[in-house]
């Protein structure tokens, strides 16, 4: 149980109160804050096993002249870091990103760009605010600026369309995200993609009529990988038939797992027009893949990454996870290593988040400690750096391991702007397929539509599909025309 007394930031102290406590323990905590005199005063007293335990956090601020929202950052920082220090005696807990919350710790670094702060001052406000590690203040401050880079060149009237294939060949014991075994669902996949066709020509209509473009496709799922070499180049041409490629510049299938990716499959992914794939190892340890129910090898990876290379991808990203079950630092070294050696244009590294809809969260594992995952990033960030790759997105889930973080690498001129504009939600995203979500991005107002989430509930509820399009429409307009 929370109390607060004096400023009310429940969202924030509870993130923290999860990060110290499970859900099985018992732990009371009273909040109080006060701001006099300039000075920012919070105070926590935490009752557990029948002991209680303080912590103090002030803080010199004048707020005269400051906005509301960063008055609030201060303040909650102030709570948070109060709290901490009173937990902190209960349990010792590796914090490297300080009381910083959200899912984008970049963007508060941008936000402080924005308003006029420079380099050292906004290193002092991560340092002295947040309790921002140096490491971390680092990699959030040259993802900000990457970001910067992308979405300053955002189209005008530009829109990003998201295909979701919710079809996976059988499911990771990690996995949440939206998607069916094909062992159940495989025999609803061709009225799928007939129902998919549909859609796509009903959205770009859409998007034709209120004066906008594509600049961006992204398949994503799932697995897009399980469609047939058929029903990907189906899906490319009606694409084409649809959109003008000379205005896209950025075009992802996410291939995924390797298992699936037959070379006739590559092919088709490469004549449709694809600009950019991910082909992802998650580790490149056999036992681990093993344990996570993931079909492929280490030497798949290798052998489609290569094949990939001779059909002529020049931009594919590869995906690995920090802190899966029994893996070690060194295991991970291992890893990263291995794919920097391949020299992909992306690496993308992962924390370990278990989610409620995840196997590992009913049937438990031995997943890394928060430290050692925090080791493994570390050790991602400087040997990426040392080979030519920087950090250009970054983004937190619920339930991630320590507070920590999934980031994005690339080589330069290779950022995938997609990426970007979903995470910073500065471009509307037009999403189509089973469990796409459209952010619809109006000014500071976001609006969101939902497809549905289950391939047979898609196809037997397509006409409501097609509404929601409309709805797209209504809203959008609506805001053209205002």
């Amino acid at each position: 149980m929370i109390i607060q007394n004096g400023y009310e930031c429940g969202y924030e102290l509870k993130i923290f109160y999860n990060l110290f406590f499970d859900g099985d323990e018992d732990a009371m905590v009273f909040s109080n804050f006060a701001y006099e005199n300039k000075k920012v005063n919070a105070y926590t007293e935490i009752v557990y096993g029948g002991t209680a335990y303080f912590g103090d956090y002030w803080y010199y601020f004048d707020a005269d002249g400051k906005s509301e929202r960063y008055i609030n950052r201060i303040f909650k920082s102030a709570c948070t870091r109060s709290f901490c220090r009173a937990a902190m005696q209960i349990k010792k807990i590796n914090l490297p990103w300080g009381v910083m919350s959200g899912i984008r710790p970049a963007k508060n670094v941008r936000t402080l760009i924005d308003e006029g702060y420079g380099e050292s001052e906004i290193y002092d406000e991560l340092k002295n605010v947040y309790g921002v590690s140096d490491e971390k203040i680092k990699l959030a401050y040259t993802v900000a600026q990457n970001e910067k880079k992308l979405l300053e060149n955002i189209g005008k009237n530009s829109v990003s369309v998201y295909i979701g294939i919710p079809f996976c060949p059988t499911r990771c014991r990690y996995c949440s995200f939206v998607s069916t075994d094909m062992r159940v669902s495989g025999r609803y996949m061709e009225e799928f993609a007939d129902k998919l066709l549909l859609e796509i020509d009903k959205a770009a209509e859409i998007i034709a009529r209120l004066g906008m473009y594509a600049e961006n496709i992204y398949i994503g799922g799932g697995t897009p990988s399980t469609l047939s070499a058929e029903n990907i180049t189906r899906i490319s041409d009606r694409l084409k038939n649809n959109f003008d490629f000379n205005k896209i510049k950025e075009f992802t299938f996410e291939a995924g797992r390797p298992d699936t990716l037959t070379d006739e499959k590559l092919a088709a992914i490469k004549s449709g027009g694809v600009s950019r794939i991910s082909i992802n190892p998650q580790t490149m340890n056999d036992a681990t893949l093993k344990k996570v129910g993931r079909s492929h090898t280490s030497e798949t990876v290798i052998d489609r990454y290569n094949t990939a290379r001779k059909i002529g991808f020049d931009n594919i990203n590869m995906d690995l996870i920090a802190g899966l079950p029994d893996e070690t630092a060194e295991m991970f070294y291992k890893s990263i290593d291995e794919i920097i050696n391949l020299a992909p244009e992306n690496i993308t590294v992962h924390s370990m988040a278990v989610k409620r809809s995840s196997d590992f969260n009913h049937s438990g594992g031995e997943l890394s400690a928060a430290e050692v995952i925090n080791d493994m990033l570390s050790y991602a960030q400087r040997v990426t750096d040392e080979n030519g790759y920087i950090p250009y997105y970054m983004y937190r889930q619920k339930n991630i391991s320590g507070n920590l973080e999934n980031v994005g690498y690339s080589r330069e001129g290779f950022m995938s702007a997609y990426n970007v504009n979903i995470m910073e939600e500065k471009q509307t995203i037009i999403a189509l397929g089973g469990g796409g979500s459209s952010k619809l991005v109006m000014g500071d107002r976001i609006e969101r539509v939902f497809n549905f989430k289950d391939p047979v509930e898609y196809i037997n509820r397509f006409d409501e599909i097609l509404k929601k399009k409309d709805e797209i429409a209504k809203i959008l307009g609506g805001e053209n025309n205002g």
